[in-house]
């Protein structure tokens, strides 16, 4: 018994120096054919290089150190990607898979310090007519890719400006799987996965534009984004000089905004779709500045409806929450005067079934509540049927008590009036769609006195009183405290919602104002 123990021990021994013996010639055989075929075989505008290589066929792994590759586009000098990192290891390469069914078994792959570069608009001189379509992809299945303190920049090749980077990103992916069949796929592989984390991301948005971000986290399903800012990228006098038709000034800040539950991909009929049950937006500081100065922009402004209905992807987003957010407004009129500012603070807001899937009664309902100007409180709903192609809609608001004076930092600087007096109440309902609507206003008001000013920014005394004599100081009258008025408005459709939203208040409170003087004026008349 002790003899055949010791046969097999020395048995076993032998195979293993046999088995160490071939690993070594093997690794060596593996890295020369590697390094042969990586310095030979690599197409001439293909450039890469490595410190050293490390090839273990008994455990399937591979590693480079410092690798660096090149790739320009061909026929020309450009460079167009470029890969730096410290180092790159794949590890539990199948051979037996790859043998017995042609299908590529990877365990793990891992960057880790890898600097990418890419330049976006850069292509070759030379069109490739080669075919590509009739070459299969032979099945890849990789049990996880991690890439660690990852930094990518994206290049507008035509400029040579950025386009998008991120900073210290690290990526963990899961059972990732490639074949021929999810190569038409929006994401062409699968995963059972996912976790990106980044610390910073600026993404160019246009000519205009930028968007930038300090954290961005990517758990499977669940996207949480933190210091988002939506910028235009100039001084607003050094914008006027670049427009020749008007265009909103942008300084947007969110502090945190996450999206819930996120399913995207392609239908059966290739139409691409996002679903999300929730976002979440706390925290939003908007400001929007336009110059009144520059040529107004005629084309046709769609209505919210319209823009949605119209989208290139089927969106379904069951509701959208913000809260302790602020807007402001600024308008600039008279070249000599400031611009006019509205303000909307301590918004808090929901919209419910933003989409374009969603069929009949159900409706996209915004409810907004904050405080307009200094201290009025403010609630608004707006509703409308996305797939109604009149664009038919409703809002209705409420607000209470506005001192009239708190108003004159946007009327004196764009028209040149000041206002007196309070408004203690107002509601309204607005029903219109695409071309007209209709609003009926209520109001109760008391002491209203209108101020003309002249250039000096001192009032007009004379056109003061004449104007005055028009306008109906309180809405009391014996039968009710509040008056009711109804007015009508044809859109200006190359003008946005808002402005069709402002023209049917403007329109109510003309006829809320003069109303009931007329008829005073014409009884002392008869």
């Amino acid at each position: 018994m002790h003899k055949k123990k010791r046969r097999v021990l020395i048995t076993l021994g032998v195979i293993v120096i046999i088995l160490i013996t071939l690993s070594i010639y093997g690794n060596s055989i593996a890295e020369n054919k590697i390094n042969t075929l990586l310095k030979e075989k690599l197409p001439a505008h293909i450039e890469l290089s490595y410190k050293n290589i490390s090839v273990n066929i008994l455990t399937g792994k591979i590693s480079f150190n410092n690798p660096s590759l090149r790739i320009k586009t061909k026929d020309t000098v450009y460079l167009q990607t470029q890969l730096e990192m410290d180092s790159f290891m794949a590890t539990g390469l199948s051979y037996w898979d790859y043998l017995v069914s042609k299908k590529i078994n990877v365990g793990q792959i891992s960057f880790k310090g890898l600097k990418a570069i890419q330049y976006k608009n850069r292509s070759s001189k030379v069109k490739d007519t080669t075919s590509k379509e009739n070459k299969p992809l032979p099945p890849i299945e990789i049990g996880k890719i991690n890439l660690e303190k990852t930094y990518i920049t994206i290049y507008d090749g035509a400029k040579d400006s950025t386009l998008l980077s991120l900073q210290n990103a690290n990526l963990t992916l899961r059972k990732l799987e490639l074949n021929d069949a999810l190569k038409s796929n929006l994401i062409p592989f699968n995963y059972e996965s996912i976790a990106l984390e980044t610390d910073s991301v600026f993404y160019r948005a246009g000519d205009f534009e930028n968007v930038k971000l300090r954290h961005l986290l990517l758990e499977n399903q669940t996207l949480t984004v933190e210091d988002l800012q939506y910028k235009t990228k100039f001084s607003k006098k050094g914008y006027a000089r670049k427009l020749s038709i008007e265009r909103d000034y942008y300084d947007v800040k969110v502090a945190a905004l996450k999206v819930h539950e996120i399913a995207f991909g392609k239908n059966e009929n290739d139409s691409v779709f996002f679903n999300t049950n929730l976002i979440t937006i706390d925290q939003v500081n908007a400001a929007f500045y336009r110059d009144k100065l520059i040529a107004d922009d005629l084309k046709v402004k769609k209505l919210y409806s319209k823009s949605i209905r119209e989208l290139p992807l089927k969106l379904s987003v069951d509701s959208i929450s913000i809260t302790n957010s602020n807007v402001e407004y600024s308008e600039k009129a008279h070249l000599e005067n400031p611009a006019g500012v509205l303000t909307i603070s301590n918004i808090n807001a929901g919209i419910t079934n933003m989409s374009n899937t969603y069929l009949p009664p159900i409706k996209t309902v915004i409810t907004v509540e904050g405080v307009f100007m200094k201290n009025t409180p403010i609630t608004a709903e707006w509703s409308f049927d996305v797939t109604n192609k009149s664009d038919v809609f409703k809002f209705k608001g409420h607000a209470g008590a506005l001192k009239l004076s708190d108003m004159n930092s946007f009327l004196s600087p764009l028209v040149n009036i000041e206002l007196k007096g309070l408004v203690k109440e107002t509601f309204f309902v607005i029903n219109g769609n695409f071309k007209e609507s209709e609003i009926n206003l209520t109001q109760n008001y008391e002491e209203i006195d209108l101020i003309i000013l002249n250039k000096e920014k001192t009032e007009n005394k004379f056109l003061s009183n004449v104007a005055n004599i028009f306008i109906n100081d309180k809405s009391k009258d014996e039968k009710s405290e509040f008056h009711k008025v109804t007015a009508k408005a044809t859109r200006d459709t190359t003008k946005s919602f808002f402005n069709y939203l402002a023209k049917n208040l403007k329109n109510g409170l003309l006829i809320m104002f003069t109303s009931k003087k007329d008829k005073e004026k014409k009884k002392k008349n008869n």
